[in-house]
């Protein structure tokens, strides 16, 4: 990994975006390992700064993802949000028949007590 980050100060990230998304948690993995590795391998001056230009060049290639398939990452945007509110509306649902059903044991359980009642 420090090896990759000596020689390629720009990563390209285009060669992943035939997987489109599929991908981009694992970039995201590969800088947290390697920040972790040059944490517990310090070096020296040069792996200091290495260390230092880590997280933007995390972002730099984050962003080359979303800027290479902004279609995609604008849908994803938007799907998890419609997925986010079908979610909330199953949640609701369930909530309003489960409480439909314990009105109607309550209905049914006063009812027999009225019955016993006389």
């Amino acid at each position: 990994m420090t090896k990759i980050l000596k020689s390629h100060p720009d990563l390209d990230m285009e060669p992943f975006f035939q997987l489109k998304l599929k991908l981009l948690p694992v970039v995201g993995d590969w800088f947290q390992s390697a920040r972790s590795r040059m944490l517990a391998n310090d070096l020296g001056e040069s792996t200091l700064r290495q260390r230092q230009s880590l997280p933007s060049r995390e972002l730099s290639a984050l962003y080359k993802f979303v800027r290479g398939m902004p279609s995609l990452t604008a849908m994803s945007y938007w799907q998890q949000f419609v997925m986010n509110a079908q979610a909330k509306r199953r949640r609701i649902d369930d909530e309003r028949r489960r409480l439909e059903d314990e009105r109607r044991r309550l209905y049914y359980d006063e009812e027999a007590a009225w019955e016993r009642l006389g």
